[in-house]
């Protein structure tokens, strides 16, 4: 007999639903190690398949240890399961497994944290994924964060000196502001002709001299340089003053932002 008692123990061992746990008490006459197997089985089958469905909201974390700080996010599907607690439990426990067990890239965490990830998309009901995973090791250097309070938004800064103020504000500055580079010879030169393309686009029926049509070209360049350099922009704190004399004798050696959906 399929008592209350053995479903709760078996709800309270798996996280799964009362009605899976009983049809699963069922189909192994009430024996719950052979029912919390054929959960597992099924779990994944179940995971699986939610594994199409489209994941739009989730969260950013952070995290450090002596070696490297790092930046990882999970999508869901809705926000409100990236409230759950369980699902914050288990960021909780994907942060301590980088923490401690250094994955190589995304794809490494996602093959090393596989049946985690599967239980979890299993107890919420909603398809999850780990969509990125990102790091700064920490030798010749000082790295800071900045985690919006929304969780999620998130920003990573190695500076050359230790300064955790200055860290911080810089880490601010980057989730904030989104630079392309930390300095404008450092942008990428794809971006800089895909801007150059969409200017001289714009430009295509005005009627004015082609040195004009030039100049004009690269106000907007150097403009969209300004905009996309670190060091070039106004600090948010303070815009009368530029971020390159807010680091002033400090050196940006890195940077790392990430947003949901990103």
């Amino acid at each position: 007999m399929i008592t209350a008692q053995l479903v709760k123990e078996l709800r309270e061992r798996t996280g799964i639903s009362m009605m899976d746990c009983k049809s699963a008490l069922v189909e192994t006459d009430g024996d719950v190690d052979k029912a919390i197997e054929v959960l597992r089985k099924k779990s994944v089958l179940k995971a699986e398949k939610k594994s199409g469905r489209a994941t739009n909201e989730g969260s950013i974390l952070i995290g450090s240890n002596k070696d490297y700080s790092f930046i990882i996010e999970v999508n869901t599907e809705t926000d409100f399961a990236a409230k759950d607690q369980d699902f914050n439990n288990f960021l909780e426990d994907l942060k301590s497994h980088c923490e401690t067990n250094e994955p190589a890239d995304v794809d490494d965490l996602n093959q090393k944290f596989k049946q985690p990830l599967l239980d979890i998309i299993q107890k919420i009901g909603e398809n999850i994924k780990i969509a990125y995973f990102g790091k700064i090791q920490g030798d010749g250097g000082f790295v800071y964060s900045y985690v919006h309070t929304d969780g999620k938004l998130a920003a990573l800064v190695k500076l050359s000196e230790e300064d955790e103020a200055l860290g911080k504000d810089v880490a601010m500055q980057i989730a904030a502001n989104n630079p392309l580079a930390i300095s404008s010879d450092l942008i990428n030169e794809n971006l800089i002709e895909k801007e150059k393309e969409i200017a001289l686009a714009t430009l295509e029926h005005e009627k004015k001299p082609d040195e004009i049509k030039e100049k004009i070209v690269l106000g907007k360049l150097n403009k969209f340089k300004k905009e996309n350099s670190l060091l070039d922009q106004p600090f948010i704190k303070n815009p009368d003053q530029k971020m390159s004399e807010i680091i002033s004798n400090n050196t940006v050696v890195e940077i790392m932002r990430r947003r949901v959906g990103d």
